[in-house]
């Protein structure tokens, strides 16, 4: 089969579940997956049964497969099912985003955000979580609080705003121009009392949360010899965790 009829089969089949998709989780972006797969499981089922009844009704009234529309040739029994997973992860996954719940307390929290499973955070540690894009009900230790996760950027929960954190930079260079430049070292990291955060919930803006990488991969066009600065959220010590 020509590659470009395979190509537009498949895009047509991914346009029309992505549309179901987005149509369904624009409605309800708080439906969890372990519903919205089973409808796009029953949504598969349907066309196929309907190709299935469709290609045999055809069959019958022109005695043989002449002729046999597109949307109903055997391949169809492919391109559906493929097409309808790719349209559900691009739908889900541009109507979920990060999440990170920070626990300064000293003792562990119970966490439940709308319709995901309860996981419990560590003292002083956090978690990663993916949530519906939208308004979420956060259940800490039983109370309730709704938080709008506004766009699908990465967000920071700080459990009753224990925590205070500082944005840094980090430079990043190559060894040479490390040796070069020692000023340059990445373990250097460049502190501003302006980028003191406390805040229970705000986005994330940083590049990096909480650690920088030792290394960073760059672009193939990126000149040699270049320094790449990035920025890195850290918690302040608990000592200074009241900052404003």
């Amino acid at each position: 089969m020509d590659r470009i009829v395979i190509l537009f089969r498949l895009a047509v089949a991914i346009f029309l579940f992505y549309i179901l998709n987005y149509l369904l989780y624009s409605a309800f972006n708080q439906i969890p997956v372990f519903i919205s797969a089973p409808i796009n499981g029953i949504l598969v089922i349907g066309a196929l049964y309907y190709i299935y009844k469709s290609r045999k009704q055809f069959i019958i009234d022109n005695e043989d497969e002449e002729g046999m529309p597109f949307q109903l040739e055997k391949s169809s029994y492919f391109f559906i099912p493929v097409g309808a997973f790719i349209a559900f992860f691009l739908v889900t996954s541009s109507f979920r985003t990060t999440l990170y719940i920070d626990n300064g307390k000293s003792v562990p929290v119970e966490v439940k955000i709308s319709s995901e499973p309860i996981q419990t955070i560590a003292p002083n540690s956090f978690i990663t979580t993916e949530v519906p894009i939208g308004q979420n009900e956060i259940t800490i230790n039983g109370k309730k609080k709704t938080i709008n996760i506004a766009d699908n950027g990465r967000w920071v929960y700080n459990v009753d705003n224990l925590n205070s954190y500082i944005e840094s930079t980090v430079d990043y260079a190559s060894q040479e121009i490390r040796s070069i430049h020692p000023e340059k070292d990445t373990t250097v990291t460049k502190l501003s009392v302006d980028k003191i955060i406390h805040k229970e919930f705000f986005k994330l803006e940083s590049d990096f949360i909480f650690e920088a990488p030792e290394t960073i991969s760059v672009s193939k066009e990126a000149q040699t010899g270049e320094i790449h600065t990035q920025t890195v959220l850290y918690r302040l010590p608990k000592e200074l965790s009241q900052l404003k």
